[in-house]
């Protein structure tokens, strides 16, 4: 046999191989496809799921009632019951903003600004660290922030949270008979407090979504007056330092105690001026120039019934 021959006869071979590889390749891709026709049939039906969630119905109306008086002067002396019922209410609805160890570091806070409080540090206090103006903070809350007021749990609650959160620094300022009686006039704590109105949160929905409509349309008549007032120096000096005038008059309409005098006016913009709307040249102001705003606003708002 010859050269010519084995390769005549090595060709026929890996030619039948070649064909029979062909002939396997089809037949198993035609079986693929009937596979993924019997499972897209209705053959083939995934087990359902069940649904375990539970929901919970909307809440009820609850008629406000009057909590029973509080002795803030005996409940301002700390105690291991209250430190550890602080905690309790700390870690349900504290925590995920202020961080377990209170500084400020909460999963729910990464995204807030201005950030959540750290408890650890006395400086920048909104408010101040002092047992009456933390007080404050968590019955009223902080406009123009993420931090809500707690008017919803009872002064002996808020209390505790007090006492807990005062154990991060050993150092936070003393309490006082004329701060306990100055927090108690403002509050009518002997007196008893008058809880809230427990409304259905759908309902509760609806009233936000009509506030916030109402807050808006103010805004727009208020910033429509402004844009075209080029005459009053006050409202020529707002627009020069305002980088965003509908958002710097939403933080003027959330807190009005800007409007009480000059002072708290400079204070008010001088807190984070960005975050509000204003731009850094808030600082830049005269006293002149200051007062002018300040009265023009304040005229503003009055005239606007706002």
């Amino acid at each position: 046999m010859n050269l010519t021959e084995n390769i005549n006869k090595s060709s026929k071979f890996y030619g039948i191989i070649y064909f029979v590889f062909i002939v396997i390749a089809i037949a198993l891709g035609v079986m693929y496809t009937n596979q993924l026709d019997y499972f897209a049939s209705e053959k083939v039906v995934p087990n359902p799921v069940a649904d375990t969630v539970k929901r919970q119905a909307d809440l009820p109306f609850v008629k406000g009632i009057i909590s029973p008086p509080v002795d803030v002067k005996l409940l301002s002396v700390r105690t291991p019951e209250l430190i550890e019922k602080g905690k309790q209410l700390y870690i349900n609805s504290c925590a995920s903003c202020h961080g377990n160890e209170g500084k400020g570091d909460g999963v729910a806070g990464a995204s807030l600004n201005p950030k959540p409080r750290n408890f650890s540090d006395l400086n920048g206090w909104k408010n101040g660290p002092k047992f009456n103006q933390i007080y404050k903070t968590l019955h009223e809350g902080i406009p123009g922030s993420a931090m809500p007021g707690f008017s919803n749990i009872s002064p002996e609650d808020r209390i505790a949270i007090i006492h807990f959160v005062q154990t991060f620094r050993t150092d936070y300022p003393p309490v006082n008979d004329a701060e306990l009686t100055e927090l108690d006039k403002t509050y009518s704590l002997m007196a008893g407090v008058k809880q809230p109105n427990q409304i259905p949160v759908k309902l509760a929905i609806e009233k936000v979504i009509q506030e916030n409509k109402q807050i808006e349309d103010k805004v727009k008549i208020l910033a429509a007056s402004i844009q075209n007032n080029n005459t009053d120096s006050g409202a020529v000096i707002f627009k020069r330092i305002t980088g965003n005038i509908p958002r710097a008059l939403r933080a003027l309409y959330s807190n009005q105690k800007w409007n009480e005098n000059e002072t708290e006016f400079v204070n008010f913009i001088g807190t984070e001026p960005v975050y509000s709307g204003f731009k850094t040249t808030v600082y830049e102001l005269t006293p002149q120039d200051a007062a002018s705003v300040f009265q023009f606003l304040k005229n503003l708002f009055a005239n606007n019934k706002v």
